[in-house]
């Protein structure tokens, strides 16, 4: 998809503590009273735009547009898969739509370099350095061969989505526009958190 071909307007679905990361895949769970009021608006409509909701005086303007690759209902426990394509930063809130989802017109150009199918490439020593003292701190065995196949830039959006991070620093990696910054600061909070981790232990 061309980024002139993404909606200028987006029904947004806000996610506690959660971000969409570009070509990463993020699964929502939408309760059954909730999908049977907003289930055909996202079906219809397939591209939607995922974010946090704002912290205290923290008011984030920035979300990820994501197009519904899938749709599982199993015992009405409904989750739909959403892949990531494009950042968008907010313009203006708009009135909320008939079902009630939230909608927002929004700008794409100042993350246009997530449309890019050219994979970006940059050192990862440090970071996988960090990698390897975090996973030996939490007793983990990773399979380094897969780690090392995945493109540099789908795993800086994994580690983004998946590491305990606090919704701050989330927002503060989903929001940081180039990819070798984006390694150099997860790689600096990875190496803190193990830090941390190392002299808790040493106390106790």
């Amino acid at each position: 998809m061309e980024i002139n071909k993404l909606p200028e307007i987006l029904q947004i679905l806000k996610i506690k503590a959660a971000v969409l990361m570009p070509k990463a895949q993020l699964p929502v769970y939408i309760s059954p009273s909730n999908y049977e009021e907003i289930g055909m608006e996202l079906i219809e409509n397939n591209i939607i735009g995922i974010m946090q909701p704002n912290i205290g005086l923290e008011e984030f303007k920035i979300g990820c547009a994501g197009v519904i690759k899938e749709i599982h209902n199993i015992d009405d426990n409904i989750t739909i898969i959403v892949q990531g394509l494009c950042r968008f930063e907010i313009t203006e809130i708009l009135p909320t739509d008939k079902n009630g989802l939230e909608r927002s017109k929004v700008s794409y150009s100042k993350y246009n370099i997530d449309m890019n199918n050219n994979e970006a490439v940059f050192d990862t020593t440090s970071l996988f350095s960090a990698l390897n003292t975090y996973f030996k701190n939490l007793s983990i065995s990773p399979n380094w061969d897969e780690i090392s196949k995945t493109s540099p830039q789908l795993l800086i959006s994994a580690l983004v989505m998946a590491c305990p991070l606090h919704p701050s620093e989330r927002q503060s990696l989903l929001e940081t526009v180039d990819i070798q910054d984006q390694s150099n600061m997860i790689t600096r909070i990875i190496e803190i958190n193990s830090f941390e981790r190392f002299k808790s232990r040493a106390l106790n």
